[in-house]
């Protein structure tokens, strides 16, 4: 016997599970297209060095690899979908005018630990903005990302915004040894102003570099916190990230979005991958971001065609645990008709049917022999609103019934009247 069990990390979904996370994707896509973003697709796998070079350096060990048989080289499974864009920008797009507005939706695998919330592949959607190193760019990836929050009913979200370059301008002052740095690095993303103060103090630098970055784990909040960090812009690269921030902001203000907006100076994430503002998207009663995304100017470069970028993505998966969390998970549907026909000659069931399909309805035909209780149940199990029922005894033969399963409702109609109101588009529903 075939086993039935899947590696873990990995899962199928079910139809209203599959529904769901279509309808999430859907929207988000629908946002994007909104927006001026056009969609693109990613293959699958490509060879390894595509990833090495967009991925930081605790996420390399996290592909999965394989060889080609033709070639030998090293293949990788789409792990990241931010460096396939960045190699298909430069191989087949450099000559297109910028910017180039990319949107995608795919799944994406990484060996992670299965734990909850977490699998080894997911799905991701979201959008990259090529060619743009102005503020005005920063800004519209966050406003994408509130109006994709509020295209899927979301109430309670905030996204948390930093500027990489105001930390990397007081690191450049300190030139901390790599365990250093990784150390530093860990204390700020936990906040932990304790382990921070403990690796700071004995290091032979200038107690303003030190309180600064020890500050980092407080310079969190609202637009305060931008005048509070000049205290602390020591260098040139930072003071020019904390204008840049500043700027950021500004447009968000005048785009009615600061309430959804957290400065957070100590943001570490993807230190080594971002260049400029970065941001995670988050809500109440998940622990982990649902989206995340910043600038990254560098990466194109490496694959030969210098050019500023920025982007974000959302995991599908986890925007759709916050939706269910708020309560205002829509609704799955079924096909919107099940034809169930006790008539020995099928022809008006089958030209029923083409008749409701030609005008974008989805009709299923009960083909299973049974009386019309299970056909109602079956119809209530998957979700169908409506079922047209033929050949009910004491029905004339060119008569239907439609019923409503929503209401309990019910209407005899002359199945040519029934066709022609469908043609016509003026069939209501019994109420």
């Amino acid at each position: 016997m075939i086993p039935t069990a899947i590696p873990k990390g990995v899962r199928g979904l079910s139809p209203p599970e599959a529904a769901r996370l279509r309808w999430v994707e859907k929207t988000l896509l629908a946002v994007f297209q909104r927006w001026g973003f056009r969609e693109i697709l990613t293959p699958t796998f490509e060879y390894l060095d595509v990833f090495a070079r967009g991925a930081e350096d605790g996420d390399q060990g996290k592909t999965f690899k394989f060889v080609d048989r033709q070639t030998g080289l090293l293949l990788a499974l789409r792990s990241d979908l931010t460096p396939q864009v960045a190699r298909m920008v430069a191989a087949t797009m450099r000559h297109d005018p910028l910017p180039l507005r990319l949107a995608y939706s795919a799944s994406v695998f990484r060996h992670e630990e299965p734990q909850r919330g977490r699998h080894r592949e997911f799905f991701q959607a979201g959008v990259e903005l090529v060619g743009l190193d102005r503020p005005e760019a920063d800004a519209e990836m966050i406003s994408i990302a509130v109006e994709g929050c509020q295209g899927v009913g979301l109430r309670h979200f905030q996204i948390d915004v930093g500027q990489v370059e105001y930390l990397r301008g007081m690191l450049s002052a300190l030139s901390p040894s790599s365990g250093l740095l990784r150390k530093i690095l860990s204390a700020l993303r936990r906040k932990d102003a304790v382990e921070l103060e403990l690796t700071l103090n004995p290091l032979p630098v200038e107690d303003i570099l030190k309180e600064g970055i020890l500050n980092l784990t407080t310079l969190y909040g609202g637009e305060a916190v931008l005048e509070k960090a000049r205290a602390w812009a020591v260098t040139e690269q930072s003071r020019l990230a904390l204008q840049n921030l500043t700027e950021v902001y500004g447009i968000l203000k005048t785009y009615g979005l600061a309430e959804h907006i957290i400065i957070d100076l100590g943001e570490t994430y993807a230190f080594d991958y971002h260049t400029g503002v970065v941001f995670q998207v988050f809500t109440e009663g998940l622990g982990s971001p649902i989206g995340s995304g910043g600038r990254y100017d560098n990466l194109i470069g490496h694959f030969g065609y210098p050019c500023p970028a920025t982007g974000f993505a959302f995991e599908l998966e986890k925007v759709l645990a916050a939706v269910e969390g708020e309560g205002i998970l829509p609704a799955v549907q079924g096909p919107d008709f099940l034809i169930i026909d006790f008539n020995r000659d099928k022809r008006q069931a089958l030209h029923l049917a083409q008749t409701l399909r030609s005008k974008g309805y989805a009709v299923a035909r009960d083909i299973i022999r049974r009386d019309l209780a299970g056909s109602l149940d079956y119809a209530r199990v998957n979700a169908i609103p409506r079922a047209i029922i033929l050949g009910l005894k004491g029905n004339p033969r060119d008569t239907l019934n439609l019923r409503d399963l929503t209401t309990g409702t019910e209407t005899s109609t002359p199945i040519a009247t029934f066709c022609q109101q469908i043609e016509d588009g003026t069939l209501s529903w019994p109420t």
